[in-house]
């Protein structure tokens, strides 16, 4: 079977075989072509996946001394941190470090980081190498993968999206949120990474499909209390806002779809 596991360096999700079952939401310790990595299933995946490029093989649960030693890692790792912070200081890049964690053979010590602008840290890379003596890969990431590392709550209280269970992050659009009648508001629609928000796009075809029920912004449509413009639209509750002209009298109201019909055409 193959398993996608997810890792907490900022990376992509990655693909491992087992010819042994393993639970979902478990950390397994696998082996890569370079080091052995723990990370935590999300998917299992059964057929269909023959063409599915593989990134190594899953080794076992961990045990108990595996997770006493993952807790010795992760201090170092954080340790690791704060002497990678002051070497960047000391080069003074324009780089923001996010994490630094090590592999769980210690074999190599991932750095991640954001910045404005591309950064030379050659000179960086020489000097960790010779402070850690582990090969060192610096990974330049975006402001969406440092929310995804960090965590926190979104907007709806609930937490982040890209933290919990997203992958691969969704393409957004502003448009997005004009299908949805959304205020316009940039800090309303974005997350705490400063982007739109992913979760604009979870809903999104619903809406493309709905909207093709509707009639376009400024149609006039027929009702019983006479003509009326199209001025706004509910897709959730199916009704349209009129503006009805009596007279010298405007009169805005919402209507059922299947309450007007068009005016003119």
């Amino acid at each position: 079977m193959i398993y996608e596991l997810k890792f907490n360096q900022g990376q992509s999700n990655m693909f491992f075989s087992s010819d042994d079952e393993y639970c979902c939401q478990e950390l397994v310790i696998a082996k890569t072509k370079s080091n052995r990595v723990v990370g935590k299933i999300v998917r299992v995946l059964e057929d269909g996946v023959e063409d599915l490029p593989l990134d190594g093989q899953i080794i076992s649960y961990l045990s108990d001394t595996d997770y006493d030693e993952l807790d010795n890692i992760e201090e170092d790792s954080l340790r690791a941190k704060k002497i990678v912070k002051h070497m960047v200081a000391e080069h003074e890049l324009g780089m923001k470090i996010v994490e630094v964690s090590y592999t769980f053979d210690r074999k190599q010590l991932f750095i991640s980081f954001v910045a404005e602008h591309r950064v030379d840290f050659r000179a960086l890379l020489k000097d960790l190498a010779d402070e850690f003596r582990v090969r060192i890969e610096l990974r330049q990431i975006g402001v969406r993968d440092a929310a995804k590392i960090f965590g926190g709550l979104g907007p709806c209280g609930r937490p982040l999206c890209c933290t919990n269970f997203v992958g691969d992050f969704p393409v957004v659009s502003i448009k997005m949120a004009k299908n949805q009648a959304l205020t316009l508001n940039q800090s309303k629609l974005s997350g705490l990474c400063g982007r739109l928000l992913c979760c604009l796009s979870y809903e999104d075809e619903f809406y493309r499909e709905a909207k093709k029920n509707f009639p376009d912004y400024g149609d006039v449509l027929m009702t019983e209390e006479g003509e009326g413009k199209v001025i706004g639209m509910n897709i959730i509750n199916s009704t349209v806002k009129l503006r009805i002209q009596n007279e010298n009298i405007n009169v805005i109201k919402d209507f059922s779809l299947s309450d007007v019909e068009v005016a003119y055409g």
